[in-house]
């Protein structure tokens, strides 16, 4: 009977949680949905401030705040009844081994995805935009480093080749990269870390850590998380904040207003609300599992509603899994605020 009330229970948390942030959908790239010339006029025209619809809706936001305060309180304490359950948490310790494989094949397939569809990392970034030479050099890097990647063979080269693909992005895209500093996490981790389990360079007897990297084994999931809660507050930043029409207009493009009975740009804020939130629990560690989840819903809702294309979100689901299966680290505020260290604490 136990154990039905605590699946209940973790049930109507995450139908909370569904409740409270997919009507605010409203798609974590909007450069994806819109077309050229919207987010060249977007990017064009001053963008309102959203946090200026408060005054508007000051009830609304505070009930929702509200709400939302008291679904992670619950969520707290939730995870703290979990544990206590030996075998619970011998169960998520054990999911722990299985990260470091599904980034490396997340990695691997973002990279080839981008060298297929002709884009550094996103469809926004097209490789058309650099010279034909170097067009051409960074599309074959693209398929070298992906494939070295997924199949495990010489894998660190991959993610040198990927950070250099990195740095060529940044020289030409200045601080946008900052919306894709997931994959750079990604690269660091393989950099760490190496081909692993299932890869050509384990059956070859091949792929050692060396002193270096086993030193700093401990660091590449931090370091995941961090940089991936850095791309999440930034990309929410620059389309809902700082060019706050780019949102605007996938709002009024896509009707949202018709689902529930908020001004256009008080759906702005609160999807950047609850991405920068979903963004911090990330940075910060806390309830790191049940906020893959809530982002895997997040990204899944966008995906099917906008019909957005599924090959950037390639990382975006992969970095989530990986960080589900790893759960809490040493440097986690969650495991800090509840004594624990190193994934004790379930969600």
């Amino acid at each position: 009977m136990g154990k039905i009330n605590t699946k209940l229970r973790f049930t109507a948390l995450c139908g909370a949680t569904l409740a409270l942030i997919l009507p605010l959908a409203a798609s974590a790239h909007e450069v994806y949905v819109l077309t050229p010339g919207e987010i060249a006029q977007a990017l064009a025209t001053p963008s309102p401030n959203p946090f200026s619809a408060i005054p508007g809706a000051l009830g609304t936001f505070l009930s929702w705040g509200a709400g939302v305060a008291l679904l992670i309180l619950a969520v707290a304490l939730l995870g703290r009844f979990l544990s206590r359950r030996e075998r619970v948490v011998r169960i998520f310790a054990n999911l722990k081994a299985w990260a470091p494989l599904a980034s490396r094949l997340t990695l691997g397939s973002a990279l080839l995805a981008s060298g297929w569809f002709s884009a550094i990392f996103g469809p926004e970034l097209p490789l058309s935009g650099f010279s034909s030479t170097l067009a051409v050099t960074l599309r074959a890097a693209l398929f070298v480093a992906g494939f070295m990647v997924l199949i495990g063979y010489r894998s660190r080269i991959g993610a040198v080749i990927g950070l250099c693909i990195f740095g060529v992005a940044v020289a030409a895209f200045h601080a946008y990269m900052f919306t894709y500093a997931n994959y750079f996490g990604e690269m660091l981790v393989i950099l760490i870390l190496g081909s692993g389990s299932g890869s050509i360079d384990r059956l070859l007897g091949r792929g050692g850590k060396g002193t270096f990297f086993a030193a700093m084994e401990k660091y590449s999931f931090p370091i995941l998380r961090v940089l991936f809660g850095i791309s999440l507050f930034y990309a929410s930043f620059y389309a809902k904040f700082l060019h706050s029409n780019l949102a605007l207009d996938t709002v009024n493009r896509y009707h949202l207003t018709n689902f529930f009975a908020f001004a256009p740009l008080f759906v702005v804020l609160g999807a950047f609300l609850v991405e920068t939130t979903i963004a911090a629990f990330f940075f910060f560690g806390i309830e790191v599992r049940f906020t893959a989840l809530v982002f895997t819903a997040f990204l899944t809702a966008s995906i099917l509603f906008f019909g957005e294309a599924v090959w950037p979100h390639i990382i975006l689901f992969g970095v989530t899994i990986a960080l589900f299966l790893h759960g809490y680290d040493d440097w986690t505020l969650g495991s800090a605020i509840a004594g624990r260290r190193g994934g004790d604490t379930i969600i």
